[in-house]
Order: structure tokens, then sequence, then C-alpha cells
């Protein structure tokens, strides 16, 4: 993905909700499908990458108080 603007867990979700049914569609071809499935990836991993973030920030919260 060229765009690297900070995207909402949210937005992410969406993007990936939406490459997910072109893939499922079967009606790409097989270059647009393996770049389809190449953002799916990366799409996927900084979805996991705000989940951590998020679940040390609540680590953090609960060792404070």
């Amino acid at each position: 993905m060229s765009d690297e603007t900070e995207r909402s867990y949210e937005e992410i979700v969406a993007a990936l909700e939406h490459v997910l049914t072109e893939l499922e569609s079967g009606g790409l071809p097989l270059d647009k499908a393996v770049d389809a499935y190449e953002r799916g990836v990366a799409l996927s991993e900084q979805a996991q990458k705000l989940l951590t973030e998020a679940e040390l920030r609540i680590d953090t919260l609960r060792d404070v108080t």
C-alpha cells in the first residue's frame, strides 16, 4: 500500500472487507487477485499493529491504577 496516511482501525477493517469481497467474487484476473491479496495482508498487519498498541496502552493503564 503506497498511501501511508494514518487510518483508524475501523477504516482499515472496512478496506480489508472490501478487499475480501473483491477476492471472494472470483472475477479478478490472477495478477489483480495477487495485488488484492497483498493489500489485504498489509491491511491485516496494520490492523494487528493498532490492536497491539491499544492492548499495550490498556496494560499500561492497568499497571498505573
